[in-house]
This record gives C-alpha cells, sequence and structure tokens, in this order.
C-alpha cells in the first residue's frame, strides 16, 4: 500500500501545480448553468488525494470523486439538470411489496422524455476500489458536504445503508474518455432516477449522454401503470433473473415472475429461441438462416414485450434481409431500427444515423447481398 500511496501524493503535487499556475476554474460557468448557492472551487483545500473530491457548480453542484484527467474531461460536458416533461407525468408513491416507486398521472407516448438528470455524485470506480475505506469514506465526506442541502438529502434519501452501499445499489455506470483507450467507468448517483423500480419487461428505457441520464418512454403507457427499469439482463431465463435481483435485496414482484407457471415456461422459452437465433445470425462462416429469419428475430422480441431492446432486434433483421439482398424488406426493417434506436440511443446516435442511412439505400450498405453470394 505504501507504493500506492506514494503514487497518489505524487499525483497529488502534479495536480496542485496545475490548478496553482493555471487557477481554479469559476464552477458557474463550467456546466452552462447557475451557482445560487455561491460553491467553491473544483478542488481546492480539499485535495487530500491525487483523486479530487470536489464539487462543479450547477444549481446545487455535481460532487466529483475523480483524477484531475478526468475531472477536466467531465467538466467540458453540457449537462441538463431538470429536463423531461414538465409537469411531470407522474407521481410518487408507496408502491406495495416494492417500497418507494414512480406512477403515470396521465397517458405518456412512446419516446416521451419522462425526465433528464445530471448526477449528485460522480465517483471513479477504481479509485474507490482501490483507496483505502478510511481514506475512501473520507473523500466521500467531503464530496458530499459540498453539495448544497437539497441535493445532499437527495442522494441520502436512495436505499442502502451508508454512502457505499447507496452508490453500489443505485449508481448507473458510464465512461469518461482519457489516456488510455476505454476511458475510465465513473458510477454517477441519479437520486430521482433510482426512484424507478425494476420490471423484467420494463416501459421505461434510459441512456446517458456524456453524463446526464434521460429515461424515456420504451412503450406506449397508461394513466395509473407503475413505471418501472430494468436492473439486470433480461434475457437471462426466469430463474437467473430471479437469482440476480436478490442482489438489490428483494424478490422480484413484476407481473411475468409473479405469473402463471405456464406462461413462465413459455417465456423462457422464447428466449432460448432468441439466443439461438441471435447466435446464428452472427455466424458470417457458413448460412445458418434464412433470409426470414432476421423477421422471426424481431417478432419473438415483440412478443416477449421486450420494449426496450426493439432497436438491435430490428437492426439485425434490417442487415439480414440486406445480407440477403431483399431491398423492401430491409427498407421495411431499417426504418423500424432507426425509430427505436431514436428513443433508446437519441435520434443522433450513430447507430440511428446508420439505419437511416440502409433505409435510403440498402443497395450501397456493405452488407448487400453477402449471404446470397455465400448461397452459390
Amino acid at each position: 500500500m505504501a507504493a500506492n500511496n506514494h503514487r497518489i501524493f505524487v499525483a497529488l503535487i502534479m495536480f496542485a501545480t496545475y490548478m496553482l499556475a493555471l487557477g481554479a476554474p469559476n464552477p458557474a460557468h463550467i456546466l452552462g448553468g447557475r451557482d445560487d448557492e455561491q460553491q467553491e472551487d473544483v478542488c481546492g483545500r480539499d485535495c487530500i488525494t491525487g483523486i479530487v473530491a470536489g464539487v462543479i457548480g450547477l444549481n446545487g453542484g455535481i460532487s466529483l470523486i475523480t483524477s484531475p484527467e478526468y475531472a477536466r474531461t467531465i467538466q467540458s460536458y453540457a449537462v441538463d439538470a431538470d429536463g423531461g416533461a414538465y409537469p411531470p407525468p407522474f407521481y410518487i408513491e408507496e408502491i406495495d411489496k416494492k417500497g418507494i416507486g414512480l406512477r403515470a398521472n396521465r397517458s405518456i407516448a412512446k419516446g416521451e422524455a419522462l425526465m433528464a438528470r445530471a448526477p449528485t455524485l460522480v465517483a471513479q470506480t477504481d479509485a474507490i476500489v482501490e483507496l483505502e475505506v478510511a481514506v475512501r469514506d473520507m473523500m466521500y465526506d467531503v464530496a458530499l458536504k459540498r453539495l448544497s442541502k437539497k441535493r445532499r438529502d437527495g442522494f441520502f434519501a436512495q436505499m442502502g445503508r451508508d454512502v457505499q452501499d447507496k452508490i453500489t445499489t443505485n449508481s448507473f455506470e458510464f465512461f469518461v474518455p482519457g489516456a488510455e483507450e476505454t476511458g475510465s467507468r465513473h458510477l454517477a448517483a441519479y437520486p430521482d432516477i433510482a426512484k424507478f423500480n425494476h420490471d423484467c419487461r420494463p416501459n421505461v428505457h434510459y441512456r446517458i449522454t456524456n453524463m446526464t441520464i434521460t429515461a424515456v418512454a420504451a412503450r406506449d403507457i397508461q394513466q395509473g401503470e407503475e413505471l418501472a427499469i430494468s436492473y439486470i439482463d433480461i434475457f437471462l431465463p426466469s430463474k437467473k433473473r430471479k437469482e440476480r435481483i436478490q442482489n438489490w435485496g428483494f424478490e422480484c414482484a413484476c407481473a411475468l415472475c409473479q405469473g402463471p407457471k405456464n406462461e413462465t415456461i413459455a417465456s423462457d422459452k422464447r428466449l432460448r429461441r432468441i439466443e439461438k437465433l441471435k447466435t446464428d445470425l452472427n455466424d458470417f462462416k457458413e448460412i445458418k438462416v434464412t433470409a426470414e429469419t432476421g423477421a422471426e428475430y424481431a417478432a419473438l422480441h415483440e412478443e416477449e414485450g421486450l420494449h426496450a431492446h426493439l432497436g438491435s432486434a430490428y437492426t439485425r433483421a434490417a442487415l439480414n434481409f440486406a445480407l440477403f439482398g431483399d431491398e423492401e424488406r430491409s427498407r421495411e426493417y431499417a426504418r423500424k431500427a432507426a425509430e427505436e434506436l431514436s428513443i433508446e440511443k437519441g435520434p443522433e446516435s450513430g447507430d440511428a444515423q446508420a439505419m437511416r442511412a440502409l433505409a435510403e439505400n440498402p443497395r450501397a450498405h456493405w452488407t448487400w447481398g453477402k449471404r446470397r453470394k455465400l448461397e452459390k
């Protein structure tokens, strides 16, 4: 541990030199937000290790526990601190067997943005794993104390025994680019988003752009329905999903897991078929599929209620039709994929743009006719 401590304090000296030479940035302008509560600079005298424990100003602040390199990148992000539908199309209530949750107070259309939020706390995963517990907890204390009371109270209202438990239980992961090719994993706490309960067939999808998280309706939602996301891999069979969800300390109470056994068996059968078709569609060494296999793959997603994953299902169908040289069907599914991916990943995402391009001209796509040629 002595070597690690030496590395940390060397980094501290380097960062302190950077701050003295260039001056701490004005937090009121870092993310284009207001500095209503006169937050302090990003680090200042609270830099107790080579990992920054500080706050950047945005309507009460965003606390960071990360390296100076990644702190500078995060400072450059444009953040939507309080976006989405207004007034909110949901209300908070105590839900039987689930605790606090969100329920629709009106009909919500598929694709409608329910809320967009900036994180309260962002922590570099490697940093909080490598630090000694006492040092890590000190960093948490420094970072959280510098938040506004409203944002600090929101963080502590989340489920969990202590700060570390609240972070590991409720946070969402995103990557910050850096010197390394893959950047660094960071955990971000979004207390408002954490109010969504789990469902194995969620009606809400979320995406993270930079560090703004946006929750959107994955399908049409009726007034009175609970709004839910998935905490786990929903392509797992029933038994494994139930085992995974127990890591959160509760039994899954969704309609699929609590429904009749024959429905669970049918669901697991569809999931096995989906996995088999996915493997076959990804096999380019030998042809194990027909032109219609992609359509079957997409139809199974629809039947199974996997609304938050239709974009990838339609994409595979569109590409498979292009591979077999079926222009009309390739266009059909590429248009569907572009629509779904605009919801799942955003209208300007690379995947959505790629599917719009495929729909425009399937014959110009690199996949065109490749499987048809293999058949000959």
